[in-house]
């Protein structure tokens, strides 16, 4: 049993985390556990389950080696700026196409700062970041890179990423309003695609981390949300954001996008 463990460990966890998770928010939303749970819980949970199963199947030296990428900061100055300058950029660019092409029809485009710097929607924001780097990153696209090529495994973690969401959109609890499951999907195969990308280049979780801060940032102040921008703003970002990350992978790499990979592309970062 335990190396079927160890065997199927990555996708284990993949189930779990989406069964579970679905669990504790129906309990949250049916009021069986306190509304009070969920705001750390969510990530308490994610994390609690991967430490659980990697310590199992791996002892303490997995529990380790799930946290070393974040060790590795010291990459050029570059990779940092394109880090934080990559979602605002993706942003900036849907608002400024639907200012060329619907002028007539505005919506209210003036950037929120207010929401951003509450002392609660940073510490989500800091928590989601940091446990979803280690969880669907140096964990899960590390671990499915040794069967599949990183384009793959970046679809594959960002199909589960958006069943551990899709709980929270349905019973609209603790998540952006009115997300539409389509563009969820799509986007967060964007979003998985594109940590995919710079950890593959980089080796470093950090960076991922810097990414995820800004783009869980930058969608909280610019007005590319469905309870702001309206759905179909939402929409024209998210398929913008996937055709971006898929345009960087085609042109700087990794290749091959779907080939499956070899034993020598197994990631031993």
């Amino acid at each position: 049993m335990m190396s079927a463990l160890r065997k199927y460990e990555v996708w284990v966890f993949l189930v779990l985390i989406v069964v579970l998770n679905g669990l504790f928010v129906s309990a949250i939303s049916f009021e069986f556990l306190p509304k009070g749970l969920y705001q750390n819980g969510r990530f308490a949970l994610l994390a609690g389950l991967l430490c659980g199963i990697v310590l199992v199947a791996r002892g303490w030296s997995g529990i380790v080696d799930l946290l070393r990428p974040m060790l590795e900061w010291r990459r050029p100055v570059r990779w940092y700026l394109f880090a934080l300058l990559w979602n605002p950029l993706i942003c900036l660019a849907v608002l400024a196409a639907i200012y060329i092409f619907n002028r007539n029809s505005m919506p209210d485009f003036t950037p929120n700062f207010a929401v951003a710097v509450r002392p609660s929607v940073l510490k989500t924001v800091l928590i989601s970041s940091f446990v979803g780097e280690i969880v669907w990153i140096s964990y899960a696209i590390r671990r499915l890179s040794g069967q599949f090529t990183p384009y793959v495994s970046a679809i594959i973690v960002g199909v589960v990423w958006t069943a551990w969401w899709v709980p929270m959109a349905i019973y609209n609890i603790g998540i952006i309003p009115n997300l539409p499951l389509g563009g969820l999907l799509i986007n967060q195969i964007g979003v998985a695609a594109m940590c995919t990308f710079v950890y593959m280049h980089t080796k470093s979780g950090f960076l991922v981390l810097c990414l995820q801060l800004m783009f869980n940032t930058t969608i909280l102040v610019l007005p590319v949300t469905p309870n702001v921008g309206g759905v179909t703003t939402y929409w024209i970002f998210a398929i913008l954001y996937f055709i971006a990350a898929l345009l960087l992978f085609v042109v700087f790499g990794p290749k091959p996008l779907f080939k499956t990979a070899t034993a020598r592309q197994a990631i031993r970062a």
